[in-house]
């Protein structure tokens, strides 16, 4: 009894060590031998139901992210996971395709199928679930559970946004590594739209439509530039054709400097020839009068002296200013009611100044740069009396007469030793008023008008040359003013 309970000892700690030996060995061996795939299925094959399973840690979905209700595909026997930054989701297994959608890193789809270096997926949630094709590039296999991080404007995330090539030339290549096929080389410069990106390489288009992959370092995001070389050519232009003109305009700046000290030189002679003429034209007033006039016995009775002022104005066309006549006149009386009326006027008409229009002179004056300018002014004519006017406040109580007759004024122009004359013929038109204030003493006013034609130059300042020679009608109005002595 005593060898048959040894060795059922013996048994019992043999089948325990078993035991234990199989329970640690056996997950090491499970992990060294490869997982065994299933053969591939069809690509409207769908997923076992794996919601029972628990999930794995990795496999918890972040915040935000849509969870589906299978782990494993088992007519593949796996999901693929990805790591790249962002894998492009192809129409079909070519890279010519059109992108349909972007799977950022740590998202895990289902793969329907194998085609070379592409596996194709099933991805999105179940109301809208979507298929395309991957490059095995930037994926590995796992069995977590599906789940996506993916936004469908990723798909238009780089529409408008392109790269330049920086480095000297760089390739481009099939896959974003270095043992992908190199498309073409492309050098310092170039520009190509983005289409993707991956951890260490921009997915570009080329010119066939064809996309590859490039290098980050060897390229950089390209900024449009705020003007076009057309434009940036324009504007060059443009700046120098302002500093030509500003130069045009610093020289035009020195040339009217000096333009002005020589006005304001002239402006001096002027001031001083002007002090002058007006100190001649006092002493001539003064001069006439004094003048002594004798009367003959025989025309006692019937002639009259005058004293008097007309304030005469000139048309527009003259380039005088309004001027202040004084002279005499003698007056015979035909009968009671008619009288010829001969006077004679003497005043400095002056030069009007130059202004934004340039007046004109006469043309046997404008030659003369400056002016002094003295006019004597004859008028001989016809009064009619017609007396008072009646309902006419003022007139009613004074007589009144319509002068006609004839006008010549004679201007008079010196400068520097030079003398030049301008006669003018015209009608002189006229209404006047008067009122006995003494027994011989009668005071007088009235309008008139001098009506005449005469050729005027315009001129322009400063000696500048003349510039045109015309015949113009002038319309001269006056106020005439004064006091009769009746013998």
């Amino acid at each position: 009894m005593m060898n048959v309970g040894k060795t059922e000892r013996v048994i019992y700690w043999c089948v325990c060590f078993s035991l234990l030996l199989t329970v640690r060995i056996a997950p090491l061996l499970a992990q060294q031998q490869p997982p065994v795939e299933p053969p591939a299925r069809a690509d409207t094959a769908t997923a076992a139901d794996t919601s029972a399973l628990p999930p794995t840690p990795a496999a918890q979905p972040a915040a935000g992210l849509i969870p589906v209700t299978r782990e494993f595909d088992f007519s593949i026997g796996y999901n693929i996971k990805i790591t790249v930054r962002m894998a492009p989701v192809y129409q079909d297994s070519i890279l010519v395709s059109e992108i349909i959608a972007y799977l950022p890193k740590e998202s895990v789809v289902g793969v329907i199928r194998e085609l070379d270096n592409w596996y194709k997926i099933e991805f999105g949630p179940e109301e809208d679930r979507q298929q395309g094709w991957v490059i095995s590039y930037g994926v590995e296999r796992t069995h977590e559970l599906e789940y996506i991080i993916t936004d469908r404007e990723d798909i238009n995330r780089w529409v408008g946004q392109r790269v330049i090539v920086v480095a000297g030339e760089t390739a481009v290549r099939s896959f974003p590594s270095t043992a992908g096929e190199m498309l073409i080389r492309a050098y310092r410069n170039e520009i190509f739209p983005i289409a993707g990106e991956s951890q260490d390489y921009y997915m570009v288009e080329l010119s066939n439509k064809v996309k590859g992959w490039v290098w980050r370092g060897d390229i950089e995001i390209y900024v449009e530039p705020k003007y076009s070389r057309d434009e940036v050519r324009t504007m060059i232009q443009t700046a120098r054709d302002q500093k030509n003109r500003i130069g045009e305009l610093i020289d035009l700046m020195d040339d009217f400097e000096t333009r002005n000290s020589t006005v304001e030189l002239e402006l001096k002679t002027l001031q001083r020839l002007h002090e002058m003429g007006a100190a001649a034209g006092a002493a001539e007033a003064a001069r006439l009068e004094r003048k002594f006039f004798f009367q003959f016995d025989s025309l006692k009775q019937h002639t009259s002296l005058r004293a008097g002022f007309l304030k005469q104005s000139f048309g527009s066309k003259l380039g005088l200013t309004s001027t202040m006549f004084k002279g005499i006149g003698l007056n015979y009386r035909l009968s009671d009611r008619m009288s010829l009326d001969i006077g004679y006027l003497f005043g400095d008409p002056a030069v009007k100044e130059p202004g934004a229009e340039q007046a004109a002179l006469p043309a046997s004056l404008a030659g003369l740069d400056t002016l002094s300018v003295t006019g004597t002014f004859w008028q001989a004519g016809l009064r009619y009396g017609f007396g008072s006017l009646p309902g006419v406040p003022l007139l009613k109580s004074m007589d009144n007469y319509l002068y006609t007759g004839v006008g010549y004024l004679s201007l008079e122009s010196t400068a520097d030793g030079l003398t030049a004359t301008q006669n003018l013929w015209g009608a002189v038109f006229g209404w006047e008023f008067g009122r006995r204030i003494l027994n011989h003493l009668q005071f007088e006013a009235g309008l008139r008008v001098f009506l005449t034609s005469a050729e005027v130059t315009d001129v322009q300042f400063s000696g500048t040359p003349l510039l045109k020679t015309e015949k113009v009608f002038l319309f001269n109005p006056a106020f005439y003013g004064g006091v009769i002595w009746r013998f």
